[in-house]
């Protein structure tokens, strides 16, 4: 469950604001030692913190006392039978003082599947302090039959910018063989980087072909996040983030056409086809279906995933991928890199001054979010899908304070129909385009679908339409016309291609409606911090001069990285001449079946899926094409792995 935080914070009791003080005397590094000195020795009462209790419904509630860089202080609240999930503290230092009530603490240990084990449990009472650095994984819980509310204190340092919630283990079921045997005897090994639905899905795939095949395999995920099968669109808690494709179209199987509609079915019999179900849930599906394979796996297929991060991969002198782990080296006959998309980029690196503790660098850190009061205005960078997703986090309380979203174009998502309609067949108009001498332009084909939405009451069977063709499209322009398709055209057609599910536009409309929400064309001149908020100067289209806006907080949307060499492990394959990231910054060069490019040469033990294949595909980031790459690749890596031709 979300937690929440709903109000201003108000005014501190005096040995409250001494706490306060203590901490931010410290300066920039706050250590263990230094959180258990002053915690265990303060004087506080429930009286003191009275005010930040609130007991809220939708689970525990978060209520903010002070930030800084350097830390972050709390109040929570917790009624019986609330609790959190199993998390860590993503690099930060946890340490919480128990106000009034008892908590029970449980203690987890990683297994091999990516599940976690409960491995300890322990209560403790009013006035004890505990402390967990960033690598332990505990829950806490006020248990269902404590006569009384859990009112704790807690200091994050640096500020947690988000949970990292893990997946326990479900009651009444173990660790399944395929994820304990020891590799068969000449198995080879094929390492997939990147535990998102791609790469998740790659590795069932494998399982499953290998096992039909009677193939000894060995199977090793790595990725750094918390849950599998959760990248940054499958990972948000809020369930108010939802699909932006409707619930029959989001199978994980190419062959399969149904599978999510009806596990969605199993779990909610009033889930209709058309509907769009909360992203949370879509990586509960994609995770039940790696392990269901791995459950059916043949004796001599084992797998393992491993919570690591890629520092590199090089080729060794036996012509193997040796990877680079912060645990240690990993050595594979084939390699699938599945990296998913980069972190967002700083749009206001050069031109912020002071302190950062007002700007939400990462929008997908959940926690950051719900730092951001009702009262409170908000600045926010980009007009797109997660500028959206943004705003549904930080209205989840009625606001009374506006948000302000800037883009250099202003343009906002479409949104689905409320009654889908069939695909409309471009061939008529679109083959004398892709035919003309020279290739198709982006001026003509900007021409052509325009008009062809004109001579119909909707444009989305236009561009939905236009969909089987756009891998097509996209490789008939000229290097010339790609660029000028991303640097012009890109923007309009991404609103129209990804859209909005009907229940968000409605949201969106009423924010609008209501003076909550409104998106301006423009972009970030000069932005200062201080202690209460940030004065940013913007250049708005059509206005002379700058308009000065004063925010409490800043949130970065502009949505995700563009180029792949700044991600290590694809710098690292770059540096080496195994990859060759293309021209326009859109990803790496790769061949038809996804095998890498370098130098003019296709590698046979690298393969790629999903984002870094968009300069080939152009359409590389959705399910519908995902899963028939993770699909192919399979067959291909396992054709490669078991020494066989290609078929």
């Amino acid at each position: 469950m979300l937690p929440t935080e709903d109000s201003p914070s108000p005014s501190l009791s005096p040995r409250l604001a001494q706490i306060v003080r203590r901490f931010s005397a410290l300066g920039d590094h706050v250590t263990r030692r230094d959180a258990i000195s002053i915690l265990a020795s303060c004087e506080l009462e429930l009286s003191d913190i009275e005010r930040f209790v609130e007991e809220s419904s939708h689970g525990y509630a978060r209520r903010r006392v002070a930030r800084t860089d350097a830390f972050e202080m709390l109040v929570m609240t917790w009624k019986p039978g609330q609790g959190s999930v199993p998390h860590d503290h993503a690099r930060s230092l946890c340490a919480l003082r128990i106000v009034s009530g008892r908590v029970r603490e449980t203690r987890y240990a990683p297994a091999r599947d990516g599940l976690v084990d409960a491995s300890s449990a322990g209560d403790a009472t009013e006035t004890e302090v505990l402390v967990d650095t960033s690598e332990h994984i505990h829950a806490l819980r006020n248990l269902e039959d404590a006569p009384s509310t859990l009112v704790t204190l807690h200091v994050y340092a640096p500020p947690l910018p988000e949970l990292r919630r893990y997946t326990a283990r479900p009651e009444g079921s173990s660790l399944e063989s395929v994820f304990a045997r020891p590799r068969a005897p000449a198995a080879p090994t094929v390492a997939i980087v990147g535990g998102g639905f791609s790469g998740t899905m790659v590795a069932a795939h494998l399982i499953e072909r290998a096992t039909a095949e009677g193939l000894p395999l060995c199977v090793v995920l790595v990725d750094r996040q918390a849950s599998l099968a959760e990248g940054p669109a499958y990972r948000t808690p809020d369930p108010r983030h939802l699909l932006n494709v409707p619930a029959s179209n989001m199978s994980a199987w190419p062959d399969r056409p149904s599978d999510f509609y009806d596990w969605a079915r199993e779990r909610d019999p009033r889930v209709e086809p058309t509907s769009f179900l909360p992203r949370k849930l879509y990586g509960e599906y994609v995770r039940s279906r790696f392990l269901e394979a791995a459950a059916r796996a043949g004796e001599r297929v084992s797998a393992e995933v491993r919570r690591d991060e890629v520092a590199a991969i090089k080729r060794t002198r036996s012509e193997r991928q040796r990877l680079e782990l912060s645990g240690g080296t990993l050595d594979a006959d084939v390699v699938v890199l599945a990296t998913g998309h980069r972190q967002p980029d700083d749009p206001l690196a050069r031109v912020w001054r002071g302190s950062r503790a007002r700007y939400v660098e990462d929008p997908w850190s959940s926690l950051a979010l719900t730092a951001i009061r009702p009262d409170e205005t908000v600045l926010v960078l980009g007009t797109g899908l997660t500028a959206v997703d943004a705003l549904l986090s930080i209205a989840r309380q009625p606001r009374s304070a506006p948000v302000l979203a800037v883009s250099r174009r202003g343009l906002a998502p479409e949104r689905h129909a409320e009654t889908p309609r069939a695909p409309i067949d471009p061939t008529p108009w679109l083959e004398p385009l892709l035919a003309a001498p020279g290739g198709a332009t982006t001026r003509a084909l900007v021409r052509a679908v325009r008009h062809a939405a004109a001579r119909t009451e909707d444009w989305r069977p236009v561009v939905d339409g236009l969909r089987p063709y756009t891998t097509r499209i996209w490789r008939s322009l000229s290097p010339a016309e790609a660029s000028r398709f991303v640097r012009h055209a890109r923007p309009f057609w991404e609103v129209r291609r990804h859209r909005m599910a009907p229940e968000i536009g409605r949201f969106v409309d009423e924010a609008v409606a209501s003076g909550v929400f409104r998106a301006v064309a423009g972009r970030v001149r000069r932005a200062e911090a201080d202690d209460d908020g940030v004065t940013v100067e913007l250049g708005v289209r059509g206005e002379t001069g700058s308009r000065i806006v004063r925010a409490h907080w800043v949130v970065n949307c502009t949505g995700p990285g563009s180029g792949p060499c700044l991600v290590p492990v694809v710098r690292s394959l770059v540096d080496g001449g195994l990859l060759e990231p293309d021209a326009l910054g859109l990803g790496v060069r790769t061949s038809d079946e996804g095998r890498a490019l370098a130098g003019g040469r296709e590698a046979d033990d690298l393969f790629i899926v999903g984002t870094l294949r968009k300069p080939d595909l152009w359409e590389s980031t959705a399910v519908p094409e995902l899963r028939r790459q993770a699909a192919r690749t399979a067959q291909l890596v396992l054709e490669r792995a078991g020494g066989r031709g290609p078929s």
